[in-house]
């Protein structure tokens, strides 16, 4: 599914390099300034409009992070869109402030994740800045821990003679691990020229990027002995049928500090408790934290992580169906191997030496790669139950025969590597001119019946692809036809979803009820052509709803009660055919 990120909003940036401050704020009390008796007041920085800004969470740049703005939640429920926060450095960042008077005391409210470290540091200095000293601060954590985010007020007075403070954000294992919002800071207003406010600039202070903290797994932990095979139209584990429903999340294995695996199957195996199978992304190009950041050069950090997922979905008895690369630009993808060689269309993902170079290193890297946690490698995992070439590979300009013969030659050398593993394309299911959705001739029969794929697989999004409600049931009763009968092999609906907006004037009730019919005719058209895996897109944690909500519109929350009633009712039915075989 095309990524359908946030348009984050256009600011000004500062002109100062390193730290951006929070400008602006004012007092809350009357008189002073004017040389007579020191009047208290209070500054209030909210903490919504920061210099140097960063246009998104992936850059080197300080400023606001406003692209995870359901996690920065005050007191009274509400929540910020925007607040000073370190982006794409895990070096401590500090934003100071200056007034004219000696400073009485300060308030804050700080936002962190357990697992990413990062913590928030106030120091006050009564030397104009020249040196600085820790304070004291108390810190009251508020609301429920929600997906590992905390929350607390921060509170504290100042030594006397303090002239200045700042609030440092200390690195963590993310960018965005520590964030700080609504600094309230009161102060004696001596009448000096000084306007209160956030100082323009403060050096960032560099601290060693830390590791990702163990956890303790072994082997011994995971469920799974035996692989995933085909028998005929079938899938079979030790020469049993088996049938596999779950859904996608396609951030679990992204190192941004997303939801972590553990936290994401607890809250779905809890739900659906026949939930056993979940598609995940194995990829990542172009970010200093995806997989492959550069061509050929990999990131310890972020296979750390992959790791983890695959360790956490096996001890838990979930398997992975798992995607090499992409055909859109979220996450790098296609895109960023065509940037990186130079060339201008995708095409030539298909045909440059170079980029079958970069995309085949990275595959050979990971089919090889022992996993931390285990010290199994990725090929000889059960956990995993099939690769995918990728997400939705089209021909695009390309011609067919060139896209088939990657198709070909990409599982073959997969193969050629890895012996224990199905392949399957990634495709979303099109036919050509002749079909019922666009143009794109990948021609589902025909190049799943390549001898190196073992299983189809399609996708379905009626409402962008303009299907009728009748059109979607038979394009799911064509598919798993079509592959039983002319493909001879097993079929997947790798994702499925019926769109719902959140955020438009129809109540979400009457949208999820729409969604819901849906759904359950088209699970009944897969229990009905037994069809052998059904993943919907897509599985999310009731934290991810605020953010998520205004694009995400086929997500799937807890909340959701109807969709997961069905959701459980035929999972099991979809698992029950096994004993039909």
């Amino acid at each position: 599914m095309p990524d359908r990120r946030q348009v984050l909003r256009t600011t000004l940036a500062a002109a100062t390099v390193g730290l951006a401050g929070c400008p602006g704020g004012g007092g809350d009390s009357d008189g002073g300034g004017d040389g007579g008796t020191p009047t208290e007041r209070t500054f209030t920085d909210p903490c919504d409009s920061v210099g140097d800004l960063a246009p998104s969470s992936d850059t080197d740049l300080l400023g606001i992070d406003d692209t995870n703005t359901e996690h920065f939640v005050h007191p009274d429920g509400s929540t910020d869109e925007v607040r000073f926060v370190r982006t794409g450095t895990t070096d401590n960042a500090a934003i100071a402030y200056a007034f004219g008077g000696e400073l009485r005391e300060a308030s804050a409210q700080f936002h962190w994740h357990e697992a990413e470290g990062g913590d928030v540091r106030l120091e006050a200095s009564t030397d104009g800045g020249d040196s600085w000293s820790a304070v004291d601060a108390a810190r009251e954590e508020y609301g429920e821990v929600s997906a590992s985010w905390h929350h607390a007020t921060l509170s504290a007075e100042f030594p006397d003679g303090a002239d200045r403070c700042r609030f440092v954000l200390t690195g963590g294992n993310k960018a965005w691990s520590g964030q700080l919002g609504h600094v309230e800071i009161t102060y004696l207003d001596d009448g000096s020229t000084v306007e209160p406010g956030p100082t323009a600039t403060a050096t960032p202070q560099s601290t060693p990027v830390p590791t990702l903290t163990p956890i303790e797994g072994s082997a011994e932990d995971v469920v799974f002995e035996e692989f995933v095979e085909t028998d005929g139209t079938e899938f079979v584990v030790d020469g049993e049928p088996a049938y596999y429903s779950g859904g996608n999340h396609p951030q679990v294995s992204r190192h941004d500090g997303g939801l972590s695996a553990k936290e994401l199957l607890s809250t779905w195996t809890d739900l659906v408790p026949g939930l056993n199978v979940m598609r995940v992304p194995a990829f990542g190009e172009g970010q200093d934290n995806y997989l492959q950041p550069a061509p050929g050069l990999f990131s310890e950090e972020a296979f750390r992580l992959l790791d983890r997922v695959v360790y956490q979905f096996g001890r838990m008895g979930v398997r992975l169906v798992m995607p090499l690369s992409n055909y859109w630009d979220w996450r790098g993808g296609i895109p960023q191997y065509v940037e990186w060689v130079g060339a201008s269309d995708k095409s030539a993902f298909y045909t440059s030496d170079e980029i079958r170079s970069y995309f085949r290193g990275f595959v050979e890297t990971l089919l090889e790669r022992e996993n931390t946690v285990t010290g199994v490698k990725y090929r000889n995992d059960p956990t995993i139950m099939l690769w995918e070439l990728g997400n939705e590979p089209r021909v695009g300009s390309a011609d067919y025969e060139t896209y088939k013969e990657w198709v070909k030659s990409t599982a073959e050398f997969i193969k050629g590597i890895d012996d224990n593993h199905l392949v399957s394309t990634g495709m979303e299911g099109f036919y050509g001119p002749d079909g019922p959705v666009g143009a794109d001739p990948t021609r589902y029969v025909e190049t799943h019946r390549i001898d190196a794929i073992d299983a189809a697989t399609y996708h379905l999004y009626p409402n962008a692809w303009g299907l009728s409600k009748d059109e979607s049931v038979e394009w799911i009763r064509d598919h798993a036809t079509q592959a039983h009968e002319e493909i001879g092999k097993p079929v997947y609906c790798g994702e499925f979803g019926w769109e719902v907006d959140r955020s438009d004037d129809t109540p979400d009730s009457e949208e999820l009820a729409e969604r819901n019919a849906m759904y359950e005719r088209w699970y009944e058209a897969m229990v009905d052509t037994r069809t052998n895996g059904a993943m919907v897109w897509d599985l999310r944690n009731e934290s991810e709803y605020e953010w998520t909500s205004p694009w995400n519109r086929h997500a799937i929350y807890p909340r959701d009660e109807g969709t997961v009633a069905l959701l459980e009712n035929y999972t099991q039915q979809i698992r029950d055919l096994a004993d039909e075989s």
